[in-house]
Parts: structure tokens; sequence; C-alpha cells
């Protein structure tokens, strides 16, 4: 299976390349947890979010499954994506780049459209809610070694902030 969505690509390497956004030294997920969202939403088209409106992205890229995992790549660069259910209609995103930490965005899957909400360490500092979770140290930030990731996950879709891109199933 391939899907052409490069918006969600780019937020996928984004998060994974940024260091500013919620990370964990080694994956909190493997291919047990996870799940194929994307076979559920046929035919995804990206937007971006740019002021109060949603932009369709013009450029394309190839995402392919492989099991319940999910790899791109660009630029010599794989990236491994996992997409593991939290509660309802929560998700986490979990992006692994060789020799890099493991990023992590939330994801919203709603009837005809995914939801892609950053975690950043800026918003996640500044809750002053998930201090027991997550270290801080300068503009990154890592879940702590032990610490309840399904607990953090579930804190986090309470309060998910603002979406960036959103996926949609279109006929």
């Amino acid at each position: 299976m391939t899907i052409w969505v490069r918006a969600l690509f780019v937020v996928i390497l984004a998060v994974a390349v940024s260091g500013c956004v919620l990370q964990s030294k080694l994956p909190l997920f493997g291919d047990a947890q996870a799940k194929r969202l994307l076979a559920d939403y046929p035919n995804l088209v990206a937007y971006e979010k740019s002021g109060q409106d949603w932009v369709k992205s013009k450029e394309q890229f190839v995402i392919s499954a492989k099991g319940p995992r999910y790899t791109a790549t660009v630029d010599k660069t794989e990236l491994v994506f996992r997409f593991v259910p939290i509660a309802g209609t929560w998700w986490v995103l979990q992006a692994v780049e060789a020799d890099k930490p493991t990023s992590y965005v939330l994801v919203d899957a709603q009837a005809s459209e995914l939801l892609i909400y950053p975690i950043t360490c800026k918003a996640l500092e500044a809750s002053g809610n998930f201090s027991k979770f997550v270290k801080f140290a300068g503009s990154d930030c890592f879940i702590k070694f032990g610490a309840d990731y399904k607990a953090l996950f579930t804190g986090l879709s309470e309060a998910p902030g603002e979406t960036t891109t959103k996926l949609v199933s279109e006929p």
C-alpha cells in the first residue's frame, strides 16, 4: 500500500529532526502496539494550516506500509513511523529516524479526516502539567525513563493545543 501525502511526511520529518518537540531516547512502541490507521482513510489529501484557513498541499510524497508501520524516505533519510491508539479517536504517531531520538505527535482520527497536533516542548513546559512525565532540557524535552506514557499521552489528548495539518479522505 502506498499513500501520497507529502504534508504528513513533512510534519513527521519536522518532528523527528526539530528537537523542540516531545521525544524519547528509544522508541516507546513496537509493532505489537501499532495499528495501520491510514488503511481506514482512502484517497487522503493533505491540508496545512495557513492563518485561519486550510490550504491544500500541492506537493506529494510516497509513504509505504510495512506491516503495522509506515516508512518514508527523502534525501537518503528513512523515517519509520507507527500509529498507536490512545483513547477514543486519539492516537500517538511515533517517528523514528536512525541514530536520533524518537519523536511524537498526536492524531485525532475523525470520521473522514486525521487532525495532526504537534507536541511542542514550549507548550508542555508552559502548561506545568507534565513535569512528572517529561524532563525539560533547554528547548528539548524527553519522556522520563519509567514514566507512565499511556497516562502522558491521554493527558495530552485532553488539551492538545492547535492542529497544524489535516489529512482528509476525499472521493
